[in-house]
Parts: structure tokens; sequence; C-alpha cells
């Protein structure tokens, strides 16, 4: 790269002076040194082989060593020319010193040229592929005899050569153990036996030189060539007959293949449209049976609804004051009423009006669910309060009568009252129960 060179002085200096090395190298130890080849026999560039050995030949009688009266430079002088010589009739190795001489400064190219014209090999290639083929079919050769040795000591081939024998002998295989067979006729036989096993192909006594490397490349493999080419043209209108039922074939197959693909297709997309169908149908059930749930969830409050009315309905009733007393609690009053032939008695709080006997009362019962919650059964002023008193109504009769006020009990008195209390709640339960069978 001119530009890295540039911008590197150093590597370009070393450059030059490893090119100037290499090429005083070349010089001092490839072709004529220092002198020209040409000019050390008297030649032109354009000399050609005759004009190069006739100058050679003329210096070499002048200059030769062992002629008489020589002086020493003249040894020196005959190495030079007989170097140049050498150089000169060599095709290949002239040609790499003329491109020397018009490229010394390639000096790699040209020591590759020189080191290529010089070490070339003598042998010529097709000498060395001949040497090469013949040791190949001389071990082939080697190797056939072994298999053949092999195959003829093998048990199978002693068994087929017995029934050879055997075949042979007129009393079969008693005659052939009692000697019918002498050792000239066993070699008869064994002669045939094996001349028969040569003539199968593939059979180890069938190979011989004419099955090595050289015999096969210039005799049976062209043979076989030519014999595949003249059944191929002697077989041309069956072969394309063939080649045309093949395409036709092929052709079949692939459109076989493609309905198939199109089969496959076609199951896949309707396999997606049901998967598709069947999902809608589960999103659509899905929904009806949604739709059913918050249904039958309506229809369930609404019956709650319906039932928790039928059953304030069921335990508020309209019933008749018979009697009204106050208790000693103050404010309270214990309050009697009839309610369609069930008796029962009330307590009312101080906060809540006292009705007047024969008035007409809406009384919650026992169970029923109020505002302020389940109405229950208790015990208050020292008497059972079995429900609620919900509105007054009209009045029956023109008077009230006095509410009498209880007189205060002695001790004794009042541990009996205590004794009759699990009476009183009897009677009452005997009422809460017809009350529950009037309500059913």
């Amino acid at each position: 790269d001119i530009e890295m060179l540039t911008r590197s002085p150093m590597q370009l200096l070393l450059l030059v002076a490893l090119a100037a090395g290499g090429l005083r190298g070349v010089v001092a130890e490839m072709y004529c040194g220092d002198e020209n080849c040409y000019t050390l026999l008297g030649l032109e560039r354009a000399a050609d082989f005759a004009d190069i050995k006739k100058a050679f030949r003329s210096l070499s009688m002048t200059l030769h060593p062992d002629s008489p009266d020589m002086p020493e430079e003249s040894t020196a002088m005959f190495q030079k020319i007989a170097a140049a010589y050498e150089v000169l009739s060599d095709e290949q190795l002239r040609d790499a010193y003329n491109y020397y001489l018009d490229h010394p400064d390639e000096a790699f190219t040209n020591k590759m040229k020189y080191y290529r014209a010089v070490y070339k090999p003598q042998t010529p290639v097709w000498a060395v592929i001949i040497v090469l083929l013949l040791m190949i079919c001389i071990g082939q050769i080697f190797h056939f005899g072994e298999r053949k040795k092999t195959f003829m000591n093998s048990p199978q081939f002693r068994k087929e050569l017995e029934e050879e024998y055997v075949a042979n002998c007129t009393r079969g295989r008693h005659g052939y153990q009692t000697g019918e067979l002498n050792e000239a006729k066993k070699k008869k036989i064994r002669k045939g036996f094996e001349d028969r096993l040569s003539e199968i192909e593939g059979c180890p006594l069938a190979l011989n030189w004419s099955h090595t490397l050289i015999p096969l490349l210039v005799y049976r493999w062209p043979q076989r060539l030519a014999r595949w080419a003249a059944w191929r043209v002697s077989n041309s209108s069956e072969l394309a007959e063939e080649r045309r039922a093949a395409e036709a074939e092929a052709r079949e197959e692939a459109e076989k293949e493609r309905r198939e693909e199109e089969e496959a297709e076609r199951q896949a997309a309707e396999k997606e449209r049901m998967k598709k169908i069947k999902a809608q149908h589960l999103e659509e059930r899905l929904r009806k049976e949604e739709e059913q749930k918050q249904k039958w969830a309506e229809e369930a409050l609404r019956e709650a609804a319906a039932e928790a009315e039928r059953d304030q309905v069921a335990t508020t009733v309209s019933c008749k004051v018979t009697s009204v007393t106050a208790l000693k609690k103050k404010g309270h009053h214990l309050v009697e009423v009839n309610c369609n032939g069930d008796e029962l008695q009330l307590v009312v709080e101080p906060d809540a009006p006292v009705p007047r006997v024969g008035q007409l009362v809406t009384v919650a019962l026992e169970g029923a669910k109020l505002d302020s919650g389940v109405v229950k059964r208790r015990k208050v002023g020292g008497e059972w309060s079995e429900g609620v008193l919900l509105e007054l109504g009209s009045v029956e009769e023109a008077a009230s009568p006095e509410v009498e006020p209880l007189e205060p009990l002695d001790a004794e008195v009042e541990v009996e009252a205590e004794s009759t209390m699990p009476e009183v709640s009897s009677s009452a339960d005997t009422r809460q129960r017809k009350k529950g069978k009037a309500k059913a």
C-alpha cells in the first residue's frame, strides 16, 4: 500500500534495502553471476539452439583447461561459458533468464522462476504414471493369487469339490469312499470344476491379469462403456418411453402430493372453522347459562322476598284486646288478646301506647322479622311477652275498662307465683303450638 508506506518512511527504507539485498543475491547465485550469458558466448538474444551449441564448442576448444599452454585464467573463463551454455541450452531456464533480463527488479519472481526451471523433474510425467500403473497391476496380480489360495483352501470349496467327486463316481459316495477315483481322474475332475468356477463373474478363480488396472483402463472399461452406449442407442425408443412414463409418474405423484396438500389445508381450515363454531357455541351456551343463573338468582330473590312477605303476613295477625293489666314494673302493662281463638299475652313497654279492652290491634308473633330484628318470646316484669304490638285499630266496645293495678304480693305469694310460672309458660307454649297449627 503506497499510502501506508508514505506514512511510515522507515518501512519504505527497509523494503528498499531488502529488495537491493535480494537482487544482489539473485545475481550472485543464479545464471551467470554478474556477467551476461549471451555476451559470454558472443551471441544475440535471438540466437537459436544450433548457434548456442556452435559457439560453445568453438570457445570450449580454445579455453578448455586440458589444452596445452593454457593460462590459469582460462579455467575460470571456461566455467563461465559452461554455465552460460547450461542456462541457454535449457529452454525453460532460458525463458526464466530472459524474464530476468527484462525485469531485473522483480527479485522474488525471478527466484521462483529460476528454482522452478533448475529443480524441475527430469523424468517425464507419463513415465511416472506408467511405472505407477505397472506397480499397481503387479500388486493386484499377487493379491488375486492370494485370494485364489484362500478360496481353494476354504471349507466351502472343499465341500463343493467333494460333491463333484461323488457326482462323477458310478457308485456315488460309496464308490468315492472305496477309492473308485484315482489321482489322475481327480485332477481331471478338479481341473474341469475350477474351469467352470473361473467362468463365474466375481469368483476369485476368475480373476487374472486382465482384471488388473491397466487392462481395465485400456480394454474392459472402454468396452463396457461402448456396450452401454450401443445399448442406449439400440434401446433409445424404449428408454424414451420409460423416461416419458417416469415423467408422467412424477407428474402424477406431484399432482397427488398437491391434492393431498390441498386436502390437508382444507381439512385444517375446516377444523379451524369447526373449532371457531364450537367456541362460539360454547360462548353462547355459557352466556345462556349465565343468563339462566341470573334469572334463577332473580327468581330466588323474588321467591325469598315473597316467602319473607308470606312469613311476615303469617307472623302478623289481627287480634282483639280482652284485658289490660298494669304490672309492678313502672310503665309496663300486660295486655291479653284473642287472635282467632288463641289467647296471647303481650307486655307493653312505657314508650308504647296502651290499648283498650275490645280494641283491635295488629300483633307480630314470635319469629316475625321487623326492622328492629326478629320477634322473640321474652319475659318482662315477671310476665312472658309472646309477641310485639305493632299498631292499634278500631274499638268495638264503647267503654274501656279501667286498668286494675296489681296489689303487692308478700313473699309467700311471690314464691307461689314463681312456682306457677312454668305452668304459665307451658300454657303459652300450648298457645304457640296452636298458633303453629293454625298457620299450617
